[in-house]
């Protein structure tokens, strides 16, 4: 027979007493759904003086990831209600913009920084749509 010193055995109890803790603390805490997925990824282009696309749907609680490059200059990204202001930097380099669209609306993309005569004219669109209601 083997023989294991007492504190070990208590050390190997208590260990595997808390893993089992946590696990079960794991499985009952609610999740919320905008942060158990991945989020959508959307490439995005903006150019003078438009975003490609300019018109974006998503779910309401969606979490987005817009991978942003420019075709041309610096722009910026900005879309109020979602606190997103981001500058995007020419040459190409992507920056991603994470967020989760938490409201229903039509929300207006805009280029938040100056970038020619057709700055003011640059905007996009972003949907979301509520969720339907289960029955």
């Amino acid at each position: 027979m083997i023989s294991i010193p007492p504190n070990v055995f208590i050390r190997a109890v208590a260990v595997a007493g808390m893993a089992l803790l946590g696990g079960a603390a794991l499985l009952s805490a609610p999740q919320d759904p905008a942060t158990a997925s991945a989020p959508r990824v959307i490439a995005v282009v903006a150019k003078r003086f438009t975003f490609q696309p300019s018109k974006i749907d998503v779910w309401e609680g969606e979490r987005i990831r817009l991978v942003v490059s420019s075709a041309d200059g610096v722009h910026g990204v900005q879309i109020k209600k979602f606190r997103v202001n981001k500058l995007v930097p020419r040459g190409g380099e992507t920056v991603n913009i994470d967020f989760v669209a938490s409201t229903a609306g039509t929300y207006e993309i805009l280029c938040s920084e100056e970038c020619g005569e057709g700055h003011d004219s640059m905007s996009g669109t972003l949907v979301v749509t509520a969720k339907p209601n289960p029955q």
